[in-house]
């Protein structure tokens, strides 16, 4: 999501991201009285993107064909207070953590307004005017009974994901001034996002069993089964995650050398995610994952087989 900083709007101008599910930029026009139809409006977009992925809107930004264009600087302070008032007072139930922000672009106080918009573990969320709206490409429109029904589940379910991967960078032993080998030893976060806590899940790691330590201390007991050509870890969650934390679920140790290079530059790593309400499943390319020195390791870097007896 585009942060509603200075540093936001640079990038989105820079790199004229679209308007998307996620993002949309409205003309200085679109907030010019402060009446019931734009309290409306601004009521119906809001929550809606709230009740979607969530997003960014840029207010005082021309766009045309979805990319934007020019900016349209705001002047009136009173702008941004009285936004803050249609979320706090036009939108039921609130939105939890939504931003309203001041954004200055130029030495005589001209700004353009960002509002920051979480997925709200809260939605649904009901517009000023009762009503249910979600966000679809870049309209909004009002939801069916159904997605309103899911919705009040949501805040009463788990959803876990994977949050980040850390230790990406390899450790090698040198030979003449290559790589001998390069022992990786990458540790894989998840989260929960969902609403309530989870108490039973389980990882699935799959790993080309060329680059694999069986060995390895800490996943060796944990071994499910070989797969075309995969070696496969099972992990059952042995505490619960609360809402919003952070857990660590595998540290697995590989092994690139030279004559695993080829397995380990087409190679995959797959992460599987079972829990009470749903699957997930990511997918990493191990030459794009796994690095030195932040850069991608290549077959050149690796001393050949001779060279090293």
């Amino acid at each position: 999501m585009i942060s509603v900083t200075e540093q936001g709007l640079e990038e989105a101008l820079r790199f004229k991201v679209k308007a998307s599910l996620s993002l949309e930029y409205l003309p200085a026009k679109a907030i010019s009285s402060f009446d019931d139809k734009t309290a409306q409006f601004f009521s119906s977009l809001i929550s809606g993107m709230a009740n979607s992925n969530g997003g960014t809107i840029f207010v005082g930004v021309k766009s045309l064909r979805k990319s934007p264009k020019n900016l349209e600087p705001l002047s009136n302070s009173d702008t941004v207070s009285w936004l803050r008032m249609v979320c706090k007072t036009m939108i039921f139930p609130e939105i939890p953590d939504c931003l309203v922000e001041q954004i200055p672009v130029d030495a005589n106080g001209k700004f353009i307004i960002g509002i920051q918009i979480p997925n709200s573990q809260m939605a649904p969320h009901m517009c000023v005017d009762k009503r249910f709206y979600r966000r679809s490409d870049t309209k909004i429109s009002l939801m069916e009974e159904y997605e309103i029904r899911d919705l009040y589940t949501k805040g009463k379910r788990p959803e876990i994901e994977l949050y980040t991967v850390t230790n990406t960078n390899g450790i090698p032993i040198l030979s003449g001034g290559k790589f001998q080998k390069i022992n990786f030893y990458p540790r894989f976060l998840v989260k929960n996002t969902g609403g309530c806590v989870e108490r039973f899940y389980k990882v699935e790691l799959s790993v080309p069993s060329a680059i694999n330590n069986p060995m390895f201390n800490n996943i060796q007991d944990y071994f499910s089964r070989f797969e075309d050509g995969f070696s496969i870890y099972s992990f059952t969650g042995k505490n619960v995650l609360f809402q919003g934390e952070i857990a660590s679920v595998v540290e697995p140790n590989f092994v690139v050398e030279e004559k695993t290079y080829n397995a380990f530059e087409t190679g995959e790593i797959i992460l599987k995610f079972f829990y009470s309400t749903g699957v997930e499943t990511k997918t990493f390319h191990c030459k794009e994952l796994l690095l030195y020195r932040n850069k991608k390791i290549e077959h050149d870097d690796f001393a050949e087989i001779h060279q090293i007896e």
